[in-house]
C-alpha cells in the first residue's frame, strides 16, 4: 500500500483557509457596517427641548383633542375638543365615572387628562397622572416623542411592564376643530 503524499492535499487546505478567511472578513465589515450604521442613528438623532409636547394633540381613535400646556414647571393636557361631547339628552358629557364623587358633576371637556408630569432631561416626561374619562381610571404615566408623535404609556402603580402605549398625532389644523 503505497501512501499518499500531504503535498497533493496542500491546495485544498490552503484554499480553505483562505475561503474561511474571507467569509470571515466579510462577516466583519458586515458588522462594522451595522454598528456604523447604528452610531449615525444615535448621534443623528435631535436632542428634544422640554417643551416640545406643547400644544393639540388627537389621540388614535380620533375622539379627543387635547391640549398640553406647562404651569410652573409641570406639564398638563386639558381636554379641548370631544368628537361626542354631548351625551344622550344633549347636555354636556359629564365626568361620571370619576372615582371621586365630587367631580362627578364636572363637563369631560375642560377637563385635566394629564396631571404633574416632569421634564426627566433625557427626552421623557414623568411621574405623572393620567386620567381616562370614558373608564374613570387613574395610571402613572410617561411620555415621550417618537418620530414626531406623542407616545403615552399608563400603567397601574409600579406595575410598569404591564402598561400600554398609546400613539398620539399632533394637531397642526387646531381650527378644523374650533380650536385657537
Amino acid at each position: 500500500m503505497r501512501a499518499i503524499g500531504l503535498h497533493k492535499f496542500y491546495p485544498y487546505f490552503i484554499l480553505e483557509f483562505v475561503s474561511k478567511f474571507f467569509v470571515s472578513l466579510r462577516l466583519m465589515r458586515r458588522s462594522l457596517i451595522i454598528g456604523g450604521l447604528m452610531l449615525l442613528s444615535v448621534l443623528g438623532v435631535s436632542a428634544q427641548d422640554k417643551d416640545d409636547i406643547l400644544g393639540y394633540w388627537l389621540d388614535e381613535k380620533q375622539e379627543t383633542v387635547v391640549r398640553i400646556y406647562e404651569d410652573n414647571g409641570l406639564y398638563f393636557g386639558r381636554v379641548e375638543w370631544l368628537k361626542d361631547s354631548l351625551d344622550v339628552f344633549g347636555n354636556p358629557r359629564r365626568d361620571v365615572l370619576n372615582d371621586d364623587p365630587d367631580l362627578r358633576s364636572r363637563t369631560v371637556l375642560g377637563a385635566d387628562m394629564l396631571i404633574g408630569f416632569e421634564w426627566d432631561g433625557e427626552g421623557a416626561w414623568r411621574k405623572g397622572q393620567i386620567y381616562y374619562y370614558q373608564t374613570g381610571n387613574d395610571y402613572n404615566g410617561k411620555i415621550y416623542l417618537e418620530e414626531g408623535k406623542l407616545k403615552l404609556k399608563g400603567y397601574y402603580s409600579i406595575l410598569f411592564f404591564l402598561g400600554r402605549t398609546k400613539t398620539w398625532e399632533r394637531l397642526h389644523n387646531p381650527e378644523a376643530y374650533g380650536l385657537e
